[in-house]
């Protein structure tokens, strides 16, 4: 198939948007606490700890089924490791929204891919790769996935909130 000029243009265009969408600004850190499964605390190179929102996963809440796991399983990944930090925005609590890699690991994806988190689609619509390890695990039934109707964590929080 030959490509027009205009898959050429548009091509060009997704590829600047991806690199000032994501790698916007990019910092190395050591985390050194795990609060659950989408939210840890890194220190920056000022030595300052910066609480960071994981972009892109929604993790089960701590007395969700799951929240134990999720948590232990992005500990595992990365506390106490050096880490890189891309980050994304700040969320409307004053906390970074990154993506984090661990020898070049994302932790999202791989928490998504191991079925300890969604794909959070709210906030990350056009991730296809977090879109597609979230379908990989459903059908394979891993963490969460083996329960046959999980409940998102948006759904436990607006739940538990008009109780």
């Amino acid at each position: 198939m030959l490509m027009t000029k205009q898959h050429y243009i548009a091509l060009i265009c997704s590829a600047i948007l991806s690199m000032f969408t994501f790698n916007a600004y990019c910092w190395e850190g050591k985390v050194v606490s795990i609060a659950d499964g989408d939210t840890v605390t890194c220190l920056n190179n000022a030595n300052e700890q910066v609480k960071i929102r994981i972009y892109g996963i929604d993790s089960p809440e701590k007395k969700q089924a799951f929240g134990t796991k999720s948590r232990q399983f992005m500990a595992d990944q990365i506390f106490g490791k050096i880490v890189d930090v891309s980050v994304v925005g700040t969320d409307r609590y004053g906390r970074t929204i990154a993506r984090i890699f661990c020898g070049g690991n994302d932790a999202g994806l791989s928490s998504i891919k191991n079925g300890f988190a969604w794909h959070y689609v709210k906030y990350a619509r056009n991730d296809t790769d977090y879109a597609n390890a979230q379908e990989h695990a459903k059908e394979n039934k891993l963490g969460l996935w083996i329960d046959p109707d999980p409940v998102p964590p948006w759904d436990f929080r607006r739940i538990k909130k008009t109780k």
